[in-house]
């Protein structure tokens, strides 16, 4: 089951098993679908798929930034071995693409959309764009997703929408350069109260 694979598949991935933890990983995976409908977000499978899709983000950029050395190109699976082709960029647009259609709804009438995606899978994504120094698409990611903030019954969580937006204007807009943009956005934002924006 998927409750008794994840500690075997994260064991796997602190040893630095890298054969181990994909093919953990694509088990799981295999076994976890999108919510079948807009009411049913938080079905039985939620945590499930916020617990693998944060794995799965984690190992591959990790694998990402630092490709086993002692072990052969041969020795992973073709779809590592294509990620390691990528540019930072394309990899994180890709892992982003995959998550949201990973959270949105099968009777969704439109494409993938993150006013499905769990605060935590964004913060998981942009902490790996900045790993990989793409503080670019990760700016795109946040505010993709804040655009879309609150469109969505059920998907609100104030804690992690502090995060983001903590992650947003002390982490991602200042490796762009752009310190004026983050005072003016918190000058402006109206969710948080006043002395969290003080603080952030």
């Amino acid at each position: 089951t998927l409750r008794s694979l994840y500690p075997r598949a994260a064991r796997a991935f602190l040893q630095r098993d890298v054969p181990l933890t994909h093919s953990l990983i694509s088990s799981a995976t295999s076994l976890l679908t999108p919510p079948a409908s807009t009411v049913s977000l938080n079905d039985s499978l939620a945590s499930q798929r916020r617990k693998w899709d944060i794995l799965r983000i984690t190992f591959e950029t990790t694998l990402y930034a630092s490709p086993p050395s002692s072990q052969s190109p041969e020795s992973l699976s073709s779809a590592l071995r294509a990620n390691l082709l990528l540019s930072p960029e394309s990899l994180m647009t890709t892992l982003y693409s995959r998550s949201l259609q990973l959270f949105t709804p099968l009777n969704a009438a439109h494409a993938p959309s993150s006013a499905f995606l769990p605060s935590q899978i964004l913060i998981t994504l942009v902490l790996s764009s900045l790993k990989l120094d793409g503080a670019d698409v990760a700016r795109r990611m946040i505010e993709d997703w804040l655009s879309k903030h609150g469109q969505v019954d059920g998907t609100t969580d104030p804690g992690g929408y502090a995060k983001v937006l903590e992650l947003y204007c002390l982490h991602v807009l200042p490796r762009l350069h752009d310190w004026d943009y983050a005072e003016d956005f918190l000058t402006y934002e109206r969710e948080l109260s006043p002395d969290v924006r003080q603080v952030s």
